[in-house]
């Protein structure tokens, strides 16, 4: 069943990643720069945006470079900071956590730094309850997707949305607990 109400808009940040155009790579590039530095001079986390956006240090899978990525974490149902993957599993950061050993990396959530594990969600149903959490829930539902409650209403049963459900990917994220000696 197609909506016609909803339709992922072009200007959408999934549509963005979906179609992947030279400007829109060198744009996201220099604002992840923008983001890491304002992040490293701690600005960001000072006016709250830590809350948000994480970053996050994996090690590169074929070059061995450390590397810094700036990322959407939210709190969904499962009271877990999870990641949200506009890119799915084409994201280098994700191929770098994916390759690493046992999931383990590090974010820097506001002024605090942690070593982490990931677990990426598989499942087709908790991966839809997530997505529909994050639509019915999340403010960045307008942004992130181009989805207006009041406008579209209920979206979920549409091809629109399983088409989105394919594209991206949610990364749970469990700290881990230190060794006792």
């Amino acid at each position: 069943m197609l909506s016609e109400k909803f339709k992922l808009g072009q200007s959408s940040i999934v549509a963005r990643h979906k179609n992947r155009t030279k400007s829109f790579h060198i744009f996201n590039k220099i604002m992840n720069g923008v983001l890491i530095f304002l992040y490293r001079i701690y600005l960001l986390p000072l006016f709250g945006l830590g809350r948000k956006i994480v970053l996050v240090h994996t090690v590169g899978r074929k070059t061995g470079k450390r590397r810094t990525t700036p990322v959407l974490a939210l709190w969904f149902y499962t009271d877990k900071l999870t990641f949200y993957i506009a890119r799915g599993k084409k994201a280098h950061w994700l191929k770098n956590i994916l390759a690493e050993n046992n999931n383990e990396f590090k974010i820097q959530k506001g002024f605090k730094r942690k070593k982490v594990k990931g677990i990426l969600i598989t499942d087709a149903e908790e991966k839809y309850k997530h997505l529909r959490f994050y639509f019915e829930e999340l403010d960045e539902a307008q942004m992130i997707f181009g989805y207006n409650k009041k406008k579209h209403g209920d979206v979920f049963e549409t091809e629109e949305f399983r088409e989105i459900l394919d594209i991206i990917e949610f990364l749970q994220i469990e700290p881990l607990k230190k060794e006792e000696k």
